[in-house]
């Protein structure tokens, strides 16, 4: 994946742009908080996976929450934690992290059970998070 040279706009091609760094890596820090690294390497994956589907509207915390969450997150200085989570994601965009989470686009705390988890198939479970992809009948009926 090649960075664009506009770093202000989101793309939805393979292409990591700065502003998709910004937001995904925002997001695994704020999903990571307090995580070890494979657990950050997970959620990049499952935020790439997602993102790479087109189904990346809902990448935030919470869609009703603060549209400038992902900015207050990368605030200056950087915070430790924020810092460590966009280390681990910049290592998965470029390639040196395999994807634990199988093509998982969707994930969950064990003590949560969205009603979506019963229609996509368990992939992993990595730390506090269960991973989820689309059916295997699902992805046949899109080839």
């Amino acid at each position: 994946m090649i960075p664009k040279e506009n770093h202000d706009v989101r793309s939805n091609h393979p292409v990591i742009c700065g502003m998709d760094l910004m937001v995904l890596g925002a997001a695994v820090a704020h999903y990571g908080r307090g995580l070890d690294e494979d657990v950050l390497a997970a959620l990049s994956w499952a935020f790439l996976n997602r993102r790479a589907t087109g189904d990346g509207e809902e990448f935030g915390p919470a869609a009703t929450s603060s549209p400038d969450w992902a900015a207050a997150l990368m605030g200056d200085p950087l915070k430790q934690e924020t810092a460590r989570a966009l280390a681990v994601f910049t290592r998965v965009v470029a390639g040196c992290v395999s994807d634990p989470t199988e093509g998982a686009t969707r994930f969950h705390c064990h003590d949560e059970t969205p009603s979506w988890a019963e229609d996509m198939d368990i992939r992993a479970i990595v730390g506090p998070y269960l991973f989820y992809a689309p059916t295997s009948k699902d992805v046949e009926k899109h080839r």
